[in-house]
């Protein structure tokens, strides 16, 4: 889109141009289209960025809609009405990136926080089912004598081989430990008591 400049400066040659600057900036970046074609990892949602903002800051300040500012013909970075203009791009580079980033995150093809694809299951009423932890026999041996309780949550590890890495475990209930339970054998063999019927029951 093209501004008519107020000093209408733009319709000389360049070589007859004034040096005022005020036709810096003639064109409006913003807001920019957020169509996205289908099958994308992530969306590309922002309507800007800051340099396309503060681009279109300044060509609305040479629109002949706005009269006022006419006289605001300075294009000095370090002028404060530019450097108001800075900091507002500034806060819209800001807020569009999170725009985007929040944009994503509200379909299943590129949302990337595990948060996100919980509560667009929920939209269907599905409930996604927690992780359950692998889980192995602990053999816990007491010195003569004593007889304790195992709390819930002790750690404990496996000893790794020198190419390997240390398994973690925690007890998931509490255990009463009996150290005349350390020499318990099991029972390798149980009585059978044959009879008549045994043959047919086998």
């Amino acid at each position: 889109m093209k501004l008519s400049c107020i000093c209408n400066c733009h319709n000389y040659k360049s070589s007859d141009r004034s040096s005022c600057g005020c036709c810096e900036g003639v064109e409006i970046l913003t807001p920019t289209s957020v169509a996205n074609q289908p099958s994308f990892s992530t969306l590309a949602y922002r309507v800007g960025t800051h340099a396309s903002f503060l681009e279109t800051m300044k060509a609305r300040l040479g629109d002949s809609k706005f009269p006022s500012l006419k006289h605001l013909k300075t294009r000095n970075p370090q002028d404060p009405s530019l450097a108001l203009l800075d900091a507002w791009a500034t806060v819209a580079d800001v807020l569009t990136f999170y725009q985007e980033r929040i944009a994503n995150e509200g379909y299943l093809r590129t949302a990337t926080e595990r948060r996100s694809l919980v509560e667009l299951a929920r939209l269907v009423d599905y409930a996604h089912s927690p992780g359950v932890s692998a889980s192995v026999y602990l053999a816990f041996t007491l010195e003569d004598g004593y007889n304790l309780e195992i709390p819930a949550g002790l750690s404990s590890q496996s000893i790794p081989d020198s190419d390997e890495s240390p398994e973690f475990l925690e007890t998931s209930e509490k255990l009463r430990a009996y150290a005349q339970l350390n020499q318990l054998k099991p029972r390798m063999s149980q009585p059978q008591q044959v009879s008549s019927t045994t043959a047919t029951q086998l």
